[in-house]
Parts: structure tokens; sequence; C-alpha cells
């Protein structure tokens, strides 16, 4: 591959600077099975060149191709180039001399197929063995290799590793009332690909959710465990990017050194973290990747950036922008700000310590979450739960509604639990918030 893009650089000659190369591909197998029967089986591959030009007006033009002919990327080169007239301020990282930290790329391989189809046996069993799940509405299991490659003409990166994940959807009932849950995990270890605990906690969710009815308002501190939480923390990953701090969109964006959470709360992003989903040598535009602590005991300590906005808060004298933090959304899109893998350091309370804490409200359950505004941090949801008393359940509760904001619920967090789990690239411990109104009927 090296020597295609070398032959393109040559065709170029004095313009070979201008041009960047990002290709990612994606082989491996799917397996599908909804309501108990087989649904679907494929093997795929699939993968992309994108091209960046910048001219010498600081423009950048973007192209792609799903083919690596030296024609088709040719032709790419030439449609980026003329896309660059009208094209966004962009900044190529020079690379020359950069290094970058000693990682060895996973030697794991993907599952066999047969593997799969074992494992997926064992979800099943393991679902239907609760008498309430009366059904497995989808589960899936997806297995293969993630490549990654950043070619300029004066460095060529390259990075490639297995993938695992896994999907379970199941619905439990007690009486008259259904209810359904999900787990999902997606990893690049095997060693961690631990299938049979999610889908455990899937069905027992489901089936306390089954238990639920519609309840009145009532006051209560609640605890969110680590599904709910990535959801919360991937909201306020969005102001810690420098972009939208520079924009002034971002709700942190005059606070870095101030305390603005609870001082339980530490915020890491890891581009490092040993088997993390977006662990790498360097990011989508060749930056290397790091360690970056951006909330300390609840002061701001940092942002996240790409090469250009760190560029840009220089000129304006900010401080504190971190890169090696861009991602690419897709085939043909630039190197945007972005977590790596983002999380919620865990702390040590135990959850039965937790849920002792008076009157607690257990969240099992959220519905409206992508209404959540970013930039106030505000949010109104739907939840479901138990409400517990010292430590026992004493209600089972449905459809009632959490209205609050994102920095202010960081901000009443008493309690931080010793669990942890990862979703996809944003890891979480449970976390105890001060009390909370709930609305009912």
């Amino acid at each position: 591959m090296e020597k295609l893009f070398n032959r393109i650089f040559e065709k170029l000659g004095k313009e070979a600077d201008r041009v960047e190369f990002w290709i990612e591909t994606k082989e491996g197998i799917k397996f599908e099975r909804r309501k108990g029967a087989p649904f679907l089986e494929k093997t795929f591959k699939l993968g992309e060149v994108t091209v960046r030009w910048l001219n010498e007006k600081g423009l950048c033009g973007i192209s792609y191709t799903t083919s690596l002919e030296e024609e088709a990327v040719y032709q790419a080169v030439l449609k980026a180039k003329a896309l660059s007239e009208v094209g966004l301020p962009s900044l190529f990282p020079e690379l020359r001399d950069v290094s970058y930290p000693a990682l060895k790329a996973p030697k794991d391989r993907p599952f066999s197929k047969e593997t799969v189809e074992e494992k997926l046996r064992e979800a099943e069993a393991i679902s239907t063995s609760f008498p309430e799940v009366k059904e497995v509405e989808k589960i899936s299991l997806s297995t293969g290799t993630h490549s990654y490659v950043l070619c300029r003409k004066e460095k060529f990166l390259t990075w490639e590793e297995p993938f695992y994940t896994f999907l379970i959807s199941l619905v439990a009932e007690e009486g008259e009332k259904s209810a359904s849950s999900w787990e999902w995990l997606e990893t690049r270890s095997p060693d961690l690909f631990d299938i049979k605990t999610r889908t455990k906690r899937a069905a027992e969710r489901a089936v306390i959710l089954s238990r639920t009815r519609k309840g009145k308002s009532l006051k209560a501190k609640v605890l969110f465990p680590p599904f709910v939480m990535v959801d919360l923390l991937e909201l306020l990953s969005f102001s810690f990017s420098g972009e939208e701090v520079l924009k002034g969109r971002s709700f942190l964006k005059d606070k870095p050194g101030k305390k603005v959470f609870s001082e339980k709360i530490i915020i890491i992003d890891d581009g490092l973290l040993n088997s993390g989903l977006e662990t790498r040598p360097f990011d989508d535009e060749g930056m290397p990747q790091s360690r970056k602590v951006l909330v300390e005991k609840g002061v701001v300590k940092g942002f996240l950036s790409n090469f250009f906005w760190k560029k840009e808060a220089e000129k304006q004298g900010i401080k504190g922008f971190i890169t090696g933090c861009a991602r690419r959304s897709g085939a043909g899109s630039l190197p945007r700000v972005s977590s790596t893998n983002f999380f919620l350091s865990k702390g040590t309370a135990e959850r039965q310590e937790m849920l002792a804490e008076g009157e607690v409200f257990e969240v099992l359950e959220v519905l409206g979450m992508h209404m959540a505004d970013p930039i106030s941090g505000n949010f109104s949801i739907g939840v479901s739960g138990v409400l517990y008393s010292r430590g026992e359940p004493v209600r089972f509760l449905a459809e009632l509604a959490l209205s609050a904001n994102l920095f202010e619920l960081f901000n009443r967090v008493i309690k931080v639990g010793s669990d942890f789990e990862f979703y996809g690239s944003f890891g979480s411990p449970s976390i105890l918030v001060d009390t909370l109104d709930l609305g009912g009927r």
C-alpha cells in the first residue's frame, strides 16, 4: 500500500506536501438471531480512502473513494484539490519528527464461526433460564479486524486490531405487563468479552422493569448505574471539546482551574488505555495519543483538541488544549475534536452501601436522553426503576419524570461506586446523587 501512495506523491511533484490519505478498513463476520431463529449470517469487508488536500490559502478539500486502484485514488486527489477552493480552514500537523507511544498492536485473532455460534447459544440459554423472560428479540455478535492507515509524504502510520461486538435485547413479562431490556459490549480484547455477565444483567433488569408500575411524585437520592452514566458522560464530553470552548458554546469555556463538580469527580480521557476501544498510538490526523486528566477532584484541568483548534487557542493565549483527540466520523470527513477512551474514575462505595443511604431511587431505564441540550446541560427524561428505603426495595416505579441540569448533577454527587463498566469508548462506575425531584402521575 505504501508503494501505491508513493507513486501518487511522485505524480504530484512539488504539491505532494498538500495531500493526506486516511485509509480505514473493517472486515469480519456477523451473526444475528431474532426470536430464537437465525436471521443474518454474513461476511463483510468495508474500506475507504479519504483524501484531504490543503491549498496555499489554508483551505481544505475532502474527497474519498472505496477503491485502492491507483487511478481511482488519484482522481480522488484531484477532486479534493478542486474542492479546496471552497473548503474550510484547516491545518496539517508537522509529523516528520514526531515520536509515538510504544504501544503494541493486539495479537488476538477474531473468533471463528463456530465460536460465535457457541457464544450466541450460551447467551440465549442464560436468557431463557429466567422464567419471566418470554422472548429474546434480538441477539447478535460481530468479530473481525479493524485497521487504520495515515499516509503523508513524510509519514506512514499503521495500526490493526481485532474487534468483538455483542448486543442482546429481550422481553420479560409479569401479569399483563411486559418490559424490554438490552445490553451491549464492544471491546478489542477477547479476555474482556464477558457476554455471560452482560446477558444475565439484561435479563435481571427486564424482570425488574416488568414489575414496575406508575407511581406518585417523590424526592429521593438517585443512583445512576454505569449503563446510564455512560450516556451522561457522552453528553458531558461535548463541553470538553476545544472547538466548542473557542466557539463559546461550552459551559466550561471560562472554567479552567475552577471547581465545577463534586470533589469526588475525576474524569480522564486516555488514548493509551490498555484494551480500550479507542486506544492507538496516533489519532486520525497523525498526532500522538496520550492520557489526559480533564477533571481532578472537581476542578477543570484541560480540554480535548485537534491540531487546528490548539493553534487557534494559542493565538488567543488560551492554554490547556491537548492534541491527540482527532477522529473522523466517516468517509470524506475532517478529523474533528473527539474523545478517545473517556471515563469517570471509580470510587470506593459498594452498591449496597449507596442503596442504604435513606430513600434511594435506582434508575434502570431511561427514555429521552437524546433530547438533552449539551450546551446548557438541561435535560428532561423519563426513568423507571426501584425505590429503596435503607437498602430494601419498597416500590417498583415506572415512567417518572426527571428534569435536571448535567453540571449541577455532577456537582451533587455524594458517592462514587467501586463498580466500573465500559460501554463503547465511555466508561463509568455508579454514582449516587443527592436528593432530586422525580415527578409521577
